[in-house]
């Protein structure tokens, strides 16, 4: 496939559109907070990984170059908005989660998650919802892996501390 994409091949592209264009829309929804923006940042990635497929290197997981990619994009598309049009502590991202059980408490929960500080959410959804790796995180957002499980660690004990203060609001 990435031969194929190298060598200029529409047919490479398509193959890459159709296998990862489903993960990529939910890494940015889960990111950016908002369809629209969501879709053109994969679009974006979609656009740099043809103009740049020069520089991926082989032996490395093609996987983890795309999100790698679309990584920055969605930092470079969340440094254009405009305060309060929606910045990163307002995403209502992570819908889908299955951690609550009523879809009230889902979209609250996903809300808390949209709330975590920015390297923080980027690694647990990475890790923890999309299941790459600590060491395929680590290489997307290029930390350390000690950073990952460092940034993982925290995320989950916040998200406890979240769901045990929504579970006292509940017997009060």
């Amino acid at each position: 496939m990435v031969a194929w994409c190298r060598e200029g091949s529409l047919a490479g592209y398509r193959l890459v559109y159709e296998r990862y264009s489903g993960p990529l829309l939910r890494v940015a929804m889960r990111t950016l907070g908002r369809l629209q923006d969501a879709e053109d940042a994969v679009q974006e990635t979609f656009l740099r990984l043809f103009r740049g497929i020069g520089g991926f290197r082989s032996g490395s997981r093609f996987s983890t170059y795309l999100f790698q990619i679309l990584h920055n994009t969605c930092i470079d598309a969340i440094r254009k908005r405009k305060p309060g049009t929606g910045g990163l502590a307002d995403c209502p991202a992570v819908e889908g989660l299955s951690v609550p059980a009523s879809q009230e408490l889902s979209h609250e929960f996903a809300q808390a998650v949209g709330r975590l500080p920015e390297q923080m959410r980027a690694s647990f959804l990475l890790f923890a919802v999309e299941e790459f790796s600590q060491e395929e995180t680590a290489k997307i957002l290029a930390i350390s892996v000690g950073a990952v499980k460092t940034q993982v660690h925290r995320a989950r004990k916040r998200l406890r501390a979240w769901l045990a203060s929504q579970a006292e609001g509940e017997t009060s």
